[in-house]
């Protein structure tokens, strides 16, 4: 008679692996969701912190604009009145601020009957501007900025049209004569007296 063989204790160990198998993908596949959904959350977190970084950005950008240097605008000033030295008299101001007389060029306008002053400029001088118009207010008792931008190819980034008030040019002054009689004074001629001749030899 031969000897049977139990085969069932080895299928009792594989029923006992079976759960710890199980188990063990089971923990293995939620530490591996854990990791991937934080990492996701991480990602979200990170996207959500940059627009507002940019943001920022974006709303300091427009304020910090480059600081335009006084001495390096090239100015025209045009006498619109016709009174002489008025264009030399903004300009003159216009040094005193610390623009450069290198960079500003006077002329005369076809038309003298500017009522008014007007500065006009190239984009982006809009500081430049307000600051020439604090200049010739206690000058000029109407000033006008005007709306339309001077072209890019301009040769000029500001131009001044003299306007409105009129210079006084100052008047020479008569000298009067005191009145009364004049009595002549006597001229007296001098007298040459002759200077001895020496001895001829």
């Amino acid at each position: 008679m031969e000897p049977t063989v139990n085969s069932y204790p080895s299928q009792q160990k594989s029923n006992k692996m079976l759960p710890m198998v199980v188990v063990g993908a089971v923990l293995l596949i939620a530490i591996i969701g854990s990791y991937l959904i934080i990492g996701q959350t991480k990602k979200t977190e990170e996207k959500k912190e940059q627009p507002e970084t940019k943001v920022e950005k974006n709303e300091r950008t427009p304020t910090e604009k480059a600081k335009i240097d006084k001495s390096t605008v090239k100015i025209q000033v045009i006498n619109g009145t016709g009174t002489p030295g008025q264009a030399g008299e903004v300009v003159k101001a216009l040094v005193e601020a610390g623009y450069k007389a290198d960079n500003i060029k006077t002329g005369n306008a076809e038309d003298f009957d500017n009522s008014t002053t007007t500065i006009e400029a190239r984009i982006n001088f809009e500081e430049i501007v307000k600051d020439i118009e604090d200049l010739l207010k206690s000058t000029f008792d109407e000033i006008t900025v005007k709306s339309t931008n001077l072209d890019e190819k301009s040769e000029f980034d500001i131009v001044v049209v003299t306007g409105g008030k009129i210079f006084a040019t100052p008047t020479p002054t008569e000298s009067v004569s005191p009145t009364g009689s004049l009595t002549p004074t006597p001229t007296t001629q001098p007298t040459t007296t002759p200077s001895p001749t020496p001895p001829t030899p």
